[in-house]
């Protein structure tokens, strides 16, 4: 009779759980707290692992998975902006965002999406230069966030390990650059 009376009255939404009495209650807390940190294990090992294939080092990965933070975005929200200064780059361990070009009017086209596995910011972070696009997440994401004061001390710190970020950087560059010559035949057509 209470809980239907605080429904109705929009108090408990249907985000809230009741329990039937406060064991139950602490029981469901507690296996909300053990799955969320479970899927923090799980997001940081898989994130351990694509680093690996990227640096070929488990040591490698390691250090790199240590430096970046864990953000989580929602579908819609804008990451970074067209202009920003390039202060991080982003890598995508799970989620979907789109590549964003504006328009004089204001208004966006979507030149290309990016899913998991995969990087964003790269470029700029190395250049030292502006964003050049506006990036949305077109779904809930999961981003590991390398900033530039923890790149510039992986640089001093560890030259191999920047050697080969530098590496995997230019290949994701070369191939971003490969699907912008396929793509302006396609349109030249």
């Amino acid at each position: 009779m209470v809980e239907q009376a605080l429904r109705s009255g929009e108090f408990i939404t249907e985000e809230v759980h009741v329990a039937p009495e406060l064991d139950h209650a602490l029981e469901w807390c507690e296996n909300e707290i053990i799955g969320q940190h479970q899927e923090l294990e799980l997001d940081a090992a898989n994130l351990r692992d694509w680093f690996t294939q990227i640096l070929g080092s488990d040591d490698d990965a390691e250090e790199l998975t240590q430096r970046c933070q864990r953000v989580e975005v929602e579908a819609g929200d804008i990451i970074v902006r067209a202009g920003d200064d390039a202060d991080s780059m982003l890598f995508i361990l799970d989620g979907r965002v789109g590549i964003m070009m504006a328009h004089d009017d204001g208004r966006f086209t979507r030149i290309r999406s990016l899913g998991r596995y995969t990087t964003i910011g790269e470029m700029g972070l190395v250049a030292q230069a502006p964003r050049s696009a506006t990036i949305q997440a077109e779904t809930d994401s999961v981003l590991y966030v390398l900033n530039r004061h923890q790149f510039e001390a992986i640089k001093a710190e560890h030259p191999e390990l920047s050697h080969k970020l530098l590496t995997y950087f230019v290949s994701v560059m070369a191939e971003r650059l490969s699907f912008a010559s396929r793509t302006i035949a396609v349109l030249r057509r």
